[in-house]
C-alpha cells in the first residue's frame, strides 16, 4: 500500500457499533487517504474495530461531552479542545455515515473549510419524508452537503425523491474485506437455515417462521439459527414455540461468529420487507457476506438487496410477504445439493467482482479527489 498523502475525517456520532464493520473496513482499506475516525462518544461494542486507527472523541476532550455536543451543534463553542485537535490533523475532507451524522458533519466541514460527503445507508433516508417542495430537512441538508454517496441505486432514487440534486449523487457499493471470508464451506449434517439481523419489522423474521411451519413435515430435522436481537425477539420466540419449530435464538454475535455460522449453514434466509415506517434495506451487508462464504441466499425482492444478490444465480427471491414462494425456494435448495453448490460458487464470484472492499475503496478515493 502506498503511503497516504491525504487525510479524511470519518465521522460517526458514536464510534463504533459492533455491526458497523463496513465503516471500519472502508476507512482502513483506503490506499491513498489516511483515515481519522471522529465522533462524540465511544460505543464500546465496536470500538475495537478501529483500535489501531487514529480517532478523536469529543468525550476525551471534555468533562461534559453531552453539554459540549449541544453547544457545538448550536454553534456556541463548547468543544474547542476537540476542534483544535481535529484541525491539527490537516484534514482534506469530511466523510460522514448516515443522514443525521451528515447534518452534524456539516458544521465540522464549515469549521475546517473542507468539503463534506455523506453516505446514506438505508433507513436513515427511507424514513425521511418525501420532498415537499424543498422546505423539508432533507432538502435543506442536500442543499448544503457537497456530495451524497448512496450504497445502492435504490437508495440513490430515495435520496432524489427527498430533494437531493442528481448531480450531487454518487452510487457506490461499499464492499467487504474478502480476506476475512476465506473459510471453506462445511455444511452441517442436518439441513440448517441461518437468519442474521435486527429483530425488527423490516427484517421479516416472522415470514421465515411461517414458511418453516409449512416445511416442517417435509424436513423434520430442519433447524433455524437466529442471530440478532431487537424489540420483536420475545414475540418471535413465542411464535416459534407456538408453531413447534426447531429454532435457536442466540442473540448478538461477533463478526467472526457470524462468519462461522454462515460457513456452516445450508442457506442464508432473511426475508426483508419495507416496514410501515418506510425502513427498507439499503443494500444489506450480510447478504454480501453470505455470498462470500458460498452460501445461497433466499429472500424477498425488497429495497436495495436485489442489487446485493443476483436473482436466479446466487439467490432465490420471491415477492415481499409471499410465504408460499419463500417456502418453495427454501425447499428447492434444501433438496438439491448441486444447486446449492453452484449458487454458492456464483455468489462468491459476484462478490469478488463487485464488492471487494479494496477495489471499491480505490473507486471511493476518486470521489474524494473530485471534491478537492
Amino acid at each position: 500500500m502506498t503511503e497516504a498523502t491525504s487525510t479524511v475525517l470519518i465521522f460517526r456520532k458514536r464510534l463504533l457499533s459492533y455491526s458497523e464493520t463496513f465503516i471500519a473496513d472502508q476507512g482502513q482499506m483506503l490506499p491513498r487517504y489516511r483515515p481519522v475516525y471522529c465522533g462524540y462518544t465511544p460505543d464500546d461494542s465496536g470500538l475495537g474495530l478501529i483500535e489501531n486507527a487514529d480517532r478523536l472523541l469529543l468525550s476525551d476532550y471534555s468533562r461534559s461531552p453531552g453539554l459540549a455536543k449541544l453547544l457545538f451543534r448550536a454553534g456556541l463553542g463548547g468543544a474547542s479542545r476537540w476542534l483544535d485537535a481535529i484541525e491539527q490533523q490537516r484534514i482534506d475532507l469530511v466523510h460522514a455515515h448516515f443522514f443525521n451524522d451528515g447534518i452534524d458533519a456539516l458544521r465540522l466541514g464549515q469549521r475546517l473549510g473542507r468539503p463534506v460527503v455523506t453516505t446514506l445507508h438505508g433507513h436513515d433516508i427511507t424514513k425521511q419524508p418525501v420532498d415537499d417542495g424543498g422546505s423539508g430537512s432533507a432538502a435543506r441538508f442536500f442543499a448544503r452537503v457537497d456530495c451524497v454517496i448512496a450504497v445502492s441505486e435504490f437508495i440513490a432514487e430515495q435520496a432524489i425523491r427527498r430533494g437531493c440534486p442528481e448531480h450531487k449523487i454518487r452510487q457506490h457499493y461499499i464492499g467487504i474485506d474478502l480476506d476475512k471470508f476465506d473459510q471453506e464451506k462445511d455444511e452441517t449434517a442436518h439441513p440448517s437455515l441461518l437468519f442474521v439481523g435486527r429483530l425488527v419489522e423490516k427484517k421479516g423474521c416472522t415470514y421465515l417462521l411461517q414458511a418453516m411451519e409449512t416445511l416442517k413435515s417435509r424436513f423434520p430435522d430442519l433447524r433455524l439459527t437466529v442471530v440478532g436481537d431487537g424489540e420483536l425477539r420475545p414475540a418471535l420466540q413465542q411464535e416459534s414455540v407456538a408453531r413447534k419449530l426447531n429454532v435457536d435464538f442466540v442473540g448478538t454475535a461477533s463478526p467472526a461468529q457470524v462468519r462461522e455460522q454462515l460457513a456452516r449453514c445450508w442457506l442464508f434466509v432473511a426475508p426483508s420487507v419495507i416496514a410501515a415506517s418506510g425502513d427498507a434495506e439499503g443494500l444489506g451487508m450480510v447478504f454480501l457476506e453470505a455470498q462470500a462464504l458460498r452460501t445461497p441466499v433466499v429472500s424477498f425482492r425488497s429495497g436495495g438487496l436485489v442489487e446485493a444478490v443476483a436473482e436466479g444465480s446466487s439467490a432465490l427471491l420471491s415477492d415481499e410477504k409471499d410465504i408460499a414462494g419463500l417456502a418453495d425456494n427454501i425447499a428447492q435448495l434444501l433438496e438439491n445439493r448441486s444447486l446449492r453448490h453452484n449458487m454458492g460458487a456464483a455468489g462468491r464470484e459476484r462478490v469478488e467482482q463487485l464488492f471487494d472492499v479494496r477495489r471499491q475503496c480505490a473507486k471511493l478515493e476518486l470521489i474524494y479527489d473530485s471534491l478537492r
